[in-house]
């Protein structure tokens, strides 16, 4: 059995026989490794599709695995939460502590400082609308890839891979959950949500009745539905 043929040529390398296909070679597999170990399956789930969603945002902009360093991407996508489920919290953002966890991944496996600097980014800057989509092409598409997993722009992703995405790696409710994990990680700490950034906005709106924030509102309403 092949690759369905709804999929446009940019995106038949991620279906075989009807299933997911990801990246091969020791840096991805090890990379999912530390995921698998940090983070609750929601979270890990999360964090595959928004790759899978990245490349679909690539195929929306005519790209093919050749045009950028999907290795990169694929590690930024995987690891870019996990800052929220580290053992040892520091006073920073989760999105900060995601991004030096993710860079150290990346030059302990050997790859250019370059690299590393690039994945640092697309983790760090993963909420940042309006700056990421401006960056290198790996930053912006993480970014596309994660909100796309929240049903932003949700409408490009092929109904054939949507389908085993939702059977592989299924939601969990996520948008609920990971809302509950970035506002508890910010508790009680301005500086890990300063006013003027995502998890500021969601403390805020958690503490207002009826304490669903318009992330979780958003989300319902799209593709998702959760």
């Amino acid at each position: 059995m092949t690759t369905p043929a709804a999929l446009p040529p940019a995106l038949d390398d991620l279906l075989d026989g009807g299933r997911l296909v990801l990246p091969a070679g020791d840096v991805p597999r090890a990379a999912l490794a530390l995921a698998r170990d940090l983070e609750p399956d929601y979270l890990l789930h999360h964090s595959v599709r928004s790759w899978v969603l990245a490349r679909v945002a690539a195929a929306e902009r005519g790209w093919r695995p050749a045009d950028f360093d999907d290795v990169a991407l694929f590690v930024a996508c995987v690891l870019h939460d996990t800052g929220l489920h580290l053992a040892s919290r520091g006073d920073r953002r989760f999105e900060v502590e995601g991004a030096d966890l993710a860079r150290s991944f990346v030059i302990s496996q050997g790859l250019p400082t370059s690299t590393a600097d690039t994945v640092w980014d697309a983790v760090a800057l993963h909420t940042s609308v309006g700056i990421a989509e401006h960056k290198q092409a790996e930053v912006a598409l993480a970014r596309a890839g994660i909100a796309m997993d929240f049903g932003f722009g949700a409408d490009a992703v092929p109904d054939a891979l949507a389908a085993v995405l939702t059977t592989e790696l299924p939601r969990l409710d996520l948008t609920r959950r990971i809302v509950d994990a970035i506002v508890e990680h910010a508790a009680g700490s301005d500086v890990r949500a300063p006013a003027a950034s995502l998890p500021g906005l969601l403390v805020r709106e958690r503490r207002e009745p009826p304490h669903v924030t318009s992330m979780e509102r958003a989300a319902a309403a799209g593709r998702w539905g959760v």
